[in-house]
């Protein structure tokens, strides 16, 4: 389904301009001229927020999670893209929902926001792809999970990435990386005098990154949500992409952003598009993010929960891609194959684990300590890298994407659902100790080892116990003989829509450094 401009309704049309178009028009009384009731539900739903920016670049101010900043810097304008920064401001709304109604608690709370935005340079350049990533808050920083996942296939692709903080603990986090630079940044709701929450290095336990922070509104994240989709669709969004045109946007949330996207999807997105003469995001992707939703508005917990037919049919795609390691994370029964309306999918893939500490585009420890949070120290010892689960789920998080790109554009439906094997609660292993069923690559249908998403229960890191020398040569033979039989069984995937190209590539590189691990030689 193409992409849609938001069609405002025709209104108070003029005996004259009537006779000009040929119609007859019934006499209105004079009360059906006075001006409609403001509806604060609707005002906000279509409000289009105001930009300043980009914010300007100095030695001494410099945007959150700058590449040239990552764990592993490079500068973006060497693929041909720029990164900016943009502050938006409007209001924003607080809802509950009873019976499935949404209800305004507090209407028109004024908020500024940000988001990062990384786009082609020049126009030409463009696919028209816009993918606006829900900013993870898991570490009590923006986390930009989907970015890290998919930045280099984006850039290749032409798409532009834009990150949405969405949570007050991730703005206190930016005011202590740079408080002149973020001052203006607020979800308050009431005048609380405090200092940033600040994570102490010396007692990690201290800080809960899920804490509700003192004076502020999680629930303001879902009318920003909604107004950068607004923006995106206005004449200002021209602005913030550098003159493109957003021809698809795609809405994504990983893990905890995954839940607020569910959230979302099932209690804004009929409400939006009516409200707005369409959709403003045309289909969504949850990565790892499971079934589960979470309150409208701020409690004193996060306290997210499962929500029994929570998954309506919408008029816009949803594909939601999820890793072995998430049977840790939210019980393998949450996951469990279910009836779904037409234009949804599950993606179910065995052997992944729920998240990837290698991404070399992490922001750097330095960085992450500034914002007054604490970095994952233990990716830089060679042993527990060594036995990190190397199985990727960024090439099935990368074609359901592309999926979603085209089932939204040319209205080609997505390839079906795919679940994991479950008996009695839990997931089925074959003899080789991988969890059967799923979406299927090449690295698992032949292994090298077992792949386990989550080393325990609640892991989200994952581990391989691969195979010897030996056995690899009893096995599978030579190297090429093996790089062979995977690539057949994901060409299959590539032409079922599982994967993409790209996808197909990276694991041939993933399974050339499983290869080296185990001792196999090149020729």
């Amino acid at each position: 389904m193409p992409r849609s401009p938001r069609r405002p309704l025709l209104v108070g049309l003029s005996a004259a301009c009537a006779g000009t178009l040929g119609l007859t028009l019934a006499a209105v009384p004079a009360s059906a001229h006075r001006p409609a009731e403001p509806d604060p539900l609707v005002d906000s739903l279509t409000a289009v927020p105001e930009v300043a920016g980009p914010v300007a670049e100095t030695d001494e101010s410099h945007l959150w999670s700058s590449m040239e900043r990552a764990r592993e810097p490079f500068d973006v304008a060497d693929r041909g893209y720029v990164e900016e920064e943009y502050f938006l401001s409007g209001t924003a709304n607080v809802y509950d929902s009873a019976g499935g109604e949404l209800q305004v608690v507090d209407e028109a709370v004024p908020y500024v926001n940000n988001i990062l935005v990384r786009r082609p340079t020049e126009r030409s350049d463009s696919s028209g792809v816009v993918l606006v990533d829900i900013l993870n808050a898991s570490n009590g920083f923006p986390g930009e999970d989907h970015w890290r996942r998919m930045w280099d296939w984006a850039m290749e692709e032409g798409h532009t990435v834009i990150g949405v903080t969405s949570k007050p603990i991730q703005v206190d986090a930016l005011k202590n990386y740079d408080p002149e630079r973020y001052a203006e940044l607020t979800w308050d709701v009431a005048d609380v005098e405090r200092e940033p929450i600040v994570a102490d290095p010396a007692d990690p336990a201290s800080f809960n990154p899920f804490m509700v922070v003192p004076g502020a509104e999680e629930g303001l994240a879902w009318d920003i949500i909604t107004q950068v989709g607004t923006l995106l669709d206005a004449k200002e969004g021209r602005d913030v992409l550098g003159g493109q045109k957003a021809k698809t946007v795609l809405l994504m949330g990983q893990s905890q952003s995954g839940v607020y996207l569910n959230t979302y999807a099932t209690n804004f997105h009929e409400a939006v598009t009516e409200a707005n003469g369409g959709p403003v995001f045309d289909g969504y992707l949850n990565s790892v993010g499971a079934v589960l939703e979470r309150p409208l508005r701020q409690g004193e917990s996060d306290g997210f929960v499962t929500v029994p037919g929570s998954e309506p049919e919408l008029d816009v795609p949803f594909i939601t891609v999820t890793s072995e390691g998430d049977a840790g994370l939210f019980g393998a029964r949450t996951l469990a194959e279910k009836d779904l309306p037409a234009n949804r999918r599950h993606w179910q893939v065995p052997g992944t684990p729920h998240t990837d500490l290698l991404s070399p585009v992490i922001p750097a420890d330095e960085e992450i300590y500034q914002s007054g949070r604490l970095p994952n120290t233990q990716v830089h010892d060679p042993a527990f890298r060594e036995a990190l689960s190397l199985y990727p789920l960024e090439p099935t998080i990368i074609a359901a994407a592309d999926a979603l790109v085209s089932w939204s554009g040319k209205n080609q439906e997505a390839a079906p659902s795919q679940w994991f094997d479950q008996a009695d609660g839990a997931l089925v292993r074959a003899e080789d100790g991988n969890v059967t069923g799923g979406v299927r690559y090449g690295l698992i249908e032949h292994p090298l080892g077992q792949y386990l998403g989550g080393a325990k229960p609640g892991a989200v890191y994952g581990s391989d116990e691969l195979m010897t020398a030996e056995e690899f040569a009893t096995t599978y033979g030579t190297r090429a003989e093996y790089l062979a039989l995977i690539a057949e069984v994901d060409a299959a995937q590539v032409e079922a829509g599982y994967l993409t190209e790209w996808g197909a590539e990276y694991f041939q590189d993933v399974a050339g450094t499983l290869l080296d691990r185990i001792g196999v030689p090149e020729a």
